[in-house]
């Protein structure tokens, strides 16, 4: 059951679930609990963990052969009967379009959008270098920046902040997780990076948007700290540092190096963890 369970990156919706609500309390001056059930923070949750879900339920269903060789202890979708599958995709795609129309025509519009390019990521556009990648990562961006449009009253620059490193930290573990799953991209005639590209490529990019990412933060640093009295700007220049930026600049030393399979995966893992304690961050706010 767990691993069916797994199908929904519980810990992916997690993290998206906890981005949102801590962006939209923390960086709203105005925020209240109140504040945010009354203008709709929990539609806007829903209908993002209903458009992830679709995107990984497709993803998985259209790509089962790709994983049978890269991911051998996953569950396998293939066990489940065709029309459980397309049930599962109907109610998560009714649960996207009911959240959007429960908050504005413009989030129907960026929820139904969003299904789209979904499905087109899992048709077509995952099997092309870097097209693919930047379509998550844009994705990922929109799914804190958005919240802009519900809470007017947020930090832009703030949000901007956060929205970026999302976006991409997010691109960076796609092209990662495309070096960790070159075997079978190669197998199935993927044109994923390193498969197009080479291995070094990929590690030069990755490297390139980390050392981008990092002097990013250091800039955006400056305008974070007239949130803070000296005492707790210096308390949270030290967990940036100590958790977000020396370990962005250790997996960007490290990626340069990186080329099989395990590497590549403990890369991601730990660029998950600093996806983490870059959410975590903004309670400091």
């Amino acid at each position: 059951m767990h691993k069916y369970f797994a199908l929904y990156r519980p810990l992916n919706l997690f993290f998206i679930t906890l981005a949102q609500l801590l962006c939209a309390y923390y960086l709203d001056p105005y925020a209240s609990i109140s504040s945010l059930i009354a203008k709709g923070i929990l539609w806007l949750i829903l209908g993002t963990v209903a458009c992830s879900s679709f995107g990984y339920w497709i993803n998985d269903f259209l790509d089962k052969e790709r994983d049978s060789i890269n991911k051998v202890k996953t569950f396998d979708i293939s066990t489940l009967p065709t029309f459980v599958i397309y049930l599962h995709l109907f109610v998560l795609v009714i649960l996207a379009v009911f959240s959007g129309l429960m908050l504005s025509p413009l989030f129907l519009y960026i929820n139904l959008l969003t299904l789209f390019l979904l499905s087109l990521y899992s048709l077509i556009l995952k099997n092309i270098a870097f097209l693919g990648n930047l379509l998550i990562a844009f994705l990922s961006f929109v799914s804190i920046f958005m919240l802009l449009f519900l809470f007017p009253d947020i930090d832009y620059a703030l949000l901007f902040h956060f929205a970026t490193l999302a976006g991409v930290l997010t691109l960076c573990r796609e092209l990662i997780k495309d070096g960790e799953d070159a075997e079978g991209d190669r197998i199935t005639g993927a044109k994923t990076v390193p498969i197009v590209f080479g291995t070094s490529t990929l590690n030069i990019s990755v490297y390139v948007l980390l050392i981008f990412i990092i002097s990013f933060s250091v800039m955006s640093l400056y305008h974070q700290s007239m949130y803070f009295p000296a005492a707790l700007r210096n308390v949270y220049y030290s967990y940036y540092l100590l958790f977000i930026l020396i370990p962005l600049y250790a997996i960007a030393v490290e990626v340069r190096y990186a080329q099989d399979k395990h590497q590549y995966a403990k890369l991601s893992l730990r660029l998950k963890y600093v996806l983490a304690t870059g959410i975590l961050s903004i309670l400091f706010f």
